[in-house]
This record gives C-alpha cells, sequence and structure tokens, in this order.
C-alpha cells in the first residue's frame, strides 16, 4: 500500500462510524476527502461539489432566494448570520450533523459552523480550531513580530499609527512602499504609494489606529507553500510561485490570482531548502502556540533570498492544486494530512520538499475575477468554448452557475493549466493573458 492509502486506512479507523462533512469556501476543494470511505457530505459557499454523488452537497451561492457569488476575500458568513439565507444554510447543516455520529472539518474557522458543532457536540466531532482560537492567528503584526524574534529574513513592516502618517515620508524618500492592514486576504487592503502620491488618502481605515508599511521590494518572486502542523511534528506540500496582481484577472494591485506549479521546479534547490527550513521554522511556532491543521506561508524571493511574508492560518486558494498534484502522486495531501491532525495521529515520515519537484506535471492556474462595477452573470457554454479554443491545454473549474449573480471581485472561475505560465508572478505569457481577456470580455458583457 501507499503512503497515501496508509494514512486513509488510519483516518478511516480513527473516524470509526463517524460520518465526514466539509464546510468550505468552495465544494471541490474536498475532492480528496472522497478517498475517505465516511465522506457523506459537502457545504460550501460557491462551488457546489460536483466531483461523485454524496447525501448532502449545498453551495450558499445557489439557494434560489440568493443566487449570489460574494466577492468572498471582503463577504463573510460570520458578518451574516442572521440573514434568511444563513438560517437555511445552518438548519440543513444541523439536520446533517445531528442525523447519526459525524465529524466535520472546515476551510477556515467561523462563529456560523463552531456554534453549529458546540449545539452538536454530544454527536459531531469538530476537525478544526474554533473561531475565537483561530482568530488570533490572523493577526499579521503579531506573528511578523514572532518571527522577527526567530531571525528569519523577512519584508521589514514598521507599523505606524494613524496620527504618525508622516513617518511614512521617510520611507516613500527611499521609493514606493506598501499599505497593509492588520487583517485580511486575496491582497484586499494591500495599497503601494509611489512618492508624488499623498498618504493619507491612500491610508487602510481600521478600528486599531495603524497601519503596517514596508518599503516596496521590485524584482522578487512572490511564492507560497502548504504545509500542516501535527501534535509533533509539521508536513509541507507543493511550493508555487503565487500569482498577484494580474492585470487579466484583477482590479486589486496586490488581488490574488493564481499559483504556477511548473515555474517552482526551475528553482536553485537552495531556495526551496530555504522554504522547507521556514516553514518547518513557522510551523514549530505556531505549534508551541496551540495551533492545528493547515496552514500557509507567503515569500519573497529577493535575489537568493528567501523572504518570509505571512502567514495563512487556514487552506488557500492553492491547495486544490496541491492536493491534486499529490494524488496523482498517491502521496498524502493537505485535506489528508488536516484531518489527520486534528485526529490527533502521528505525523508520518514525508518526503523532503525539493523530492516533490521530481514531477513533470507544471500545473498552473488562474483565478479570474468580475473586473466590471456591477454584477454580472456567466454565459457559461461561451466562456468555456472560448478558453478551450484558445487554449487547448486549459480546463474551466469553479465556473459560476447559470443565473448567479457574480459581485465585482468575485470569482468568476479558475482555469487550469498543465503548463507554466509566468516568469514572474505579476504577469503571465501572452496567450494566456489575451485569452484570459477574452473570458474577461465576454462576462462583463452580461450584467444582472
Amino acid at each position: 500500500m501507499s503512503p497515501r492509502d496508509d494514512l486513509i486506512r488510519e483516518i478511516s479507523r480513527r473516524l470509526g462510524k463517524r460520518s465526514l462533512y466539509w464546510f468550505g469556501i468552495r465544494g471541490d476543494d474536498a475532492r480528496s476527502l472522497a478517498d475517505i470511505p465516511q465522506f457523506a457530505g459537502s457545504f460550501s459557499i460557491i462551488n457546489r461539489y460536483s466531483s461523485q454523488p454524496l447525501a448532502y452537497m449545498q453551495a450558499y451561492e445557489d439557494y434560489e432566494d440568493y443566487k449570489v457569488r460574494d466577492d468572498l476575500d471582503t463577504w463573510d458568513i460570520d458578518n451574516h448570520l442572521t440573514d434568511p439565507v444563513t438560517k437555511q444554510f445552518r438548519n440543513l447543516i444541523m439536520g446533517a450533523l445531528g442525523r447519526e455520529d459525524s465529524a466535520v472539518t472546515t476551510y477556515r474557522p467561523s462563529q456560523f459552523l463552531s456554534a453549529i458543532t458546540f449545539a452538536r457536540q454530544d454527536r459531531c466531532q469538530y476537525l478544526g480550531m474554533y473561531a475565537e482560537q483561530q482568530h488570533a492567528f490572523e493577526h499579521k503584526p503579531w506573528i511578523e513580530t514572532a518571527v522577527r524574534a526567530s531571525g528569519l529574513p523577512m519584508v521589514n513592516w514598521h507599523y505606524i499609527a494613524d496620527e504618525e502618517q508622516l513617518q511614512t515620508l521617510q520611507l516613500l524618500s527611499r521609493g514606493p512602499v506598501v499599505l497593509r492592514p492588520s487583517r485580511g486576504s486575496g491582497g484586499v487592503g494591500m495599497t503601494l504609494v509611489d512618492a508624488p502620491q499623498p498618504v493619507d488618502s491612500l491610508w487602510p481605515s481600521s478600528d486599531e489606529f495603524f497601519v503596517s508599511v514596508s518599503s516596496y521590494l521590485a524584482n522578487c518572486l512572490p511564492m507560497n507553500v502548504g504545509a500542516v502542523v501535527w501534535d509533533d511534528g509539521v508536513t509541507i506540500h507543493h511550493p508555487s510561485v503565487q500569482l498577484i496582481g494580474l492585470q487579466c484577472s484583477t482590479t486589486r494591485p496586490f488581488g490574488y490570482c493564481g499559483n504556477d506549479f511548473g515555474l517552482v521546479r526551475e528553482l536553485d534547490l537552495k531556495v526551496i531548502d530555504q522554504i522547507e527550513a521556514q516553514t518547518i521554522q513557522v510551523g514549530a511556532w505556531l505549534q508551541k502556540q496551540g495551533y492545528r491543521g493547515a496552514f500557509g506561508l507567503d515569500f519573497l524571493l529577493d535575489h537568493g533570498t528567501v523572504r518570509f511574508t505571512e502567514v495563512n492560518p487556514r487552506f488557500q486558494g492553492s491547495t486544490r492544486t496541491s492536493s491534486r498534484l499529490d494524488a496523482l502522486a498517491d502521496r498524502p495531501c493537505l485535506l489528508l494530512d488536516h484531518v489527520a491532525a486534528l485526529l490527533h495521529l502521528p505525523a508520518p515520515a514525508h518526503p523532503r520538499v525539493r523530492d516533490l519537484l521530481t514531477s513533470d506535471d507544471s500545473t498552473s492556474q488562474i483565478v479570474l475575477h468580475n473586473m466590471s462595477n456591477s454584477p454580472v452573470t456567466v454565459p457559461t457554454e461561451g466562456l468555456t468554448a472560448v478558453i478551450d479554443r484558445l487554449m487547448d491545454t486549459a480546463h474551466a473549474e469553479i465556473v459560476a452557475p447559470p443565473g448567479v449573480a457574480i459581485q465585482p471581485n468575485a470569482t468568476v472561475a479558475v482555469f487550469r493549466f498543465s503548463h507554466s505560465i509566468t516568469a514572474t508572478g505579476y504577469e503571465v505569457d501572452s496567450r494566456v493573458a489575451d485569452a484570459m481577456g477574452l473570458v474577461a470580455a465576454a462576462t462583463k458583457g452580461v450584467s444582472t
């Protein structure tokens, strides 16, 4: 049996008679969980699970009296707990988790799911951290302060009070700076300020009354990796080059746009070893703070030096593709490791990160956002026809269902390619960019 088979067997043994459910951002992120015999259902905000028939397969966006795909970098179910659709969703999940002995795991902890699992704890095992506990790990300045004390190379963030914005001028005198709020995902709220621009007009507003500011590091390669904290170790999965602020994909200067798992194979192995060492070090610190489960790290490759930028205390946009690569190689993936770690199984032996790059698979993915200022619907057949015609190596995933209103900046679709598509992380090759442009144009033409 393969290491993947061994871990699935141990997970299944530990679950026993419990049915396993997924609660996530996207339904098909849970595809790897289908290898666990007890997997019974998926509840997601977008992208109804479609890989196989399950007892429960529900996406929030599909409810008849909703039909909206929100921008999930700004929309949070915890801000909509009393909405009628949320109540329907809650009742469905409560019913599933109360029907029999069960277990549930999640993409990212929430008050919504934490409350349900507390109310169902007599029959439901929650495989995750509770929202209030995990919330601390989303505070970037706290994490960065701890990492800086450990001596890891990192982006040099300065924490400047709202009343002391003029301190930013000193940094601006040396070149452009980046402004960033203390919490957020997908690059939301990050702003590039050049010397001629007034700082006060671009200063992010927050309840903390301070902003993180750093000098802009040009010509650096953005990188990402996913890993899992266990009771007794850290396992690391596929690194990738992060796609950031693509003009053919998003209107946000630092918006997350996807991952290239091919380009990373061309990097010096010393770089890969730096990623591995830093991930183990950060994971060990998270473990000491009580964190368990999946997390991600972002880095910048700065002239041969890997600089830590931030921790993502959850699964990531890269998780689905990383898990697919592991499944193709018959290795345990992020999702399986996450579930096993939260079942308190011992961490298995895991290959070095450099050994994960021996495959010829050079998968990449681009997340196409609604770049118009108003909601649109997707002409699904036309959209997939355009990409299939222009890119014979592309496959459309997470496509918004017909009739669902896609909000500005929300995900229209994710396109997976079988080859590397970037050299920098900030632009893609012209054929891919042209294809994305045509798809975006087709989408813009269908307003709700």
